[in-house]
């Protein structure tokens, strides 16, 4: 009897929880990039990158050529996979549907195994359209006629599926911790996946997702074939002059041995335990245990003087006894009231770590101020910036906001303008360095990267109507300008970036992104009246 109801509950949670993700907006644009990353993950002969690199050869496009390499674009879909799902246990919380579940006799590991199942049922559906995309890649891209769905679908059932069943444990061991907000999960998993993706560099047992296991195999099979093969290898995007001047390899396929199908088992397994792991700590809905915060008044808070309990209105109030009515508007408060939103009620922690890099702005070499110290820098205000466009939404008061006083004319440009005043204001040491030491490029860089990042943020917020846009990409362009990759580069400092006139992009990219948020709040405006 006990049985049975505990299946039909895990069936019953993951099923209810798989229908609503698969309706949603986000679903279909995870889609998409997925295809959009098949299609270019399969390069043409005459591209200039390539995903799979052989140093001197190339592999031939047959069935277990094309196969292999969309396997070995999972981290990728890990990385989309993840944030796709990782809100399953928070969004029952928000919405008020956990606490009723918390009323029913379903227990906590019988939740969090139905809420795993479901994240793993929405990444298998994402997967059977990598599957479709892959044949049709291969029907686009081959170099023969001859299908072998068995070489070119196995490796996504034997690398890929597991993945995706770790990922599902994953998200769901993140969203069920009670402690760190869901901004800092975002950028947490960032770095975890990073752990996760060379985790095979160190031995064939610890490859989570199985890429080195068979690129290990490959470089065997060419080694064998070929001895005139240069030993170079590589996985990523790569560019390269032409794939096709290289000479050609034909790859057979994986050889699927017991050890390789036990190692991924054995992962399945572990990553089971975290949801068994996250059991003993999720609080099943209890908001009993929270602290409530003690509301400490801010230097900004004016303290009037306590009306005394005596004095007593009076019994009429005519209208000509009323002050006449002025109106006032004063931008400058405004944005003032904007920057108080945004800097109140942040931790120590956060106030010493920016205060420190401040100071190392000030007085660390210039290089290294440049390049290292300003993006750290602003990298830390992330949490801060990326509740910007969706502050309104997320505590439910859009209503008020929107029936103000002309919101797009005064609200929104003021949340613009305070944001680009602290970015200003944490790069002046930076900014007043580089002037005078004659470099005008960096002074134009770094306020195109101050007017840049606020206008990111603001416009993810207000499309995506979260906070999660702006947090992944902003720690993946991060993170590509401390391992300079100029394209990614908003403050000037990485080498090519100033040849490639990226800070030209960036500004005119700014000024797109603030159009097109006027245009969406004033939609979310029209449809909230």
């Amino acid at each position: 009897m006990f049985s049975d109801y505990s299946a039909g509950s895990i069936y019953h949670i993951a099923r209810a929880d798989f229908l609503q993700r698969t309706r949603s907006y986000y679903f279909l644009i995870a889609i998409g990039v997925c295809v959009f990353i098949i299609y270019s993950f399969v390069p043409a002969l005459n591209a200039g990158y390539t995903i799979v690199s052989l140093g001197n050869y190339r592999g031939f496009y047959n069935s277990a050529w094309i196969g292999s390499m969309v396997s070995m674009c999972v981290p990728f879909f890990a990385l989309i996979g993840f944030y796709l799902i990782n809100n399953a246990v928070k969004r029952d919380f928000d919405t008020g549907v956990g606490q009723i579940i918390a009323t029913t006799r379903i227990n906590k590991v019988q939740y969090l195994t139905g809420k795993m199942f479901s994240n793993f049922a929405v990444l298998l559906l994402m997967l059977l359209v990598i599957a479709v995309m892959t044949i049709v890649m291969f029907l686009v891209r081959g170099e023969t006629t001859q299908l072998e769905l068995g070489k070119l679908l196995l490796p996504l059932l034997i690398i890929t599926v597991p993945a995706m069943f770790i990922i599902a444990a994953l998200a769901l061991f993140f969203d069920s911790l009670s402690g760190p907000g869901r901004g800092f999960t975002n950028i947490a998993y960032f770095f975890v996946w990073i752990f996760l993706v060379s985790s095979g560099m160190l031995s064939q047992a610890t490859d989570v997702f199985g890429v080195d296991t068979c690129m290990l195999e490959i470089q065997r099979s060419v080694a064998a074939a070929h001895p005139d093969w240069n030993g170079q290898h590589g996985t990523g995007i790569l560019i390269i002059d032409s794939i096709g001047r290289c000479k050609v390899f034909t790859w057979e396929g994986m050889h699927w041995t017991g050890w390789i199908i036990l190692q991924r088992i054995f992962w399945m397994c572990a990553a089971f335990g975290l949801v068994l792991l996250a059991s003993l700590r999720f609080n099943r809905f209890d908001a009993s245990g929270v602290k409530e915060k003690k509301q400490k008044k801010a230097w900004f808070q004016k303290t009037g003087p306590a009306v005394a309990a005596d004095i007593t209105a009076p019994l009429r109030i005519r209208y000509r006894d009323l002050p006449a009515a002025v109106a006032r508007f004063s931008f400058f408060s405004l944005v003032k009231a904007e920057l108080q939103l945004m800097l109140r009620g942040r931790s120590k922690f956060w106030l010493i770590l920016t205060a420190g890099l401040f100071i190392a702005t000030v007085f660390a070499p210039l290089d290294f101020s440049y390049k290292f110290g300003l993006p750290l820098l602003w990298f830390l205000q992330v949490l801060i910036l990326s509740k910007l466009g969706c502050r309104e939404l997320i505590n439910r008061c859009n209503e008020y906001i929107f029936s103000a006083a002309f919101p797009l004319r005064r609200q929104l440009p003021a949340t613009l303008c305070s944001a680009i005043l602290v970015m200003l204001s944490l790069a002046v040491p930076v900014l007043f360095r580089e002037f005078f030491s004659g470099n005008m490029y960096a002074v134009y860089a770094i306020i195109v990267g101050a007017v840049f990042i606020p206008a990111f943020a603001v416009s993810s917020g207000i499309i995506s109507g979260g906070s999660k846009l702006f947090e992944v990409v902003f720690t993946i362009m991060v993170y590509g300008i401390l391992y300079s990759v100029p394209y990614f580069d908003f403050t000037g400092g990485v080498p090519g970036s100033k040849e490639l006139g990226i800070a030209n992009y960036l500004l005119a990219t700014a000024l797109i992104l603030v159009i097109l948020s006027f245009l969406v709040r004033k939609r979310q405006i029209m449809h909230s009246a």
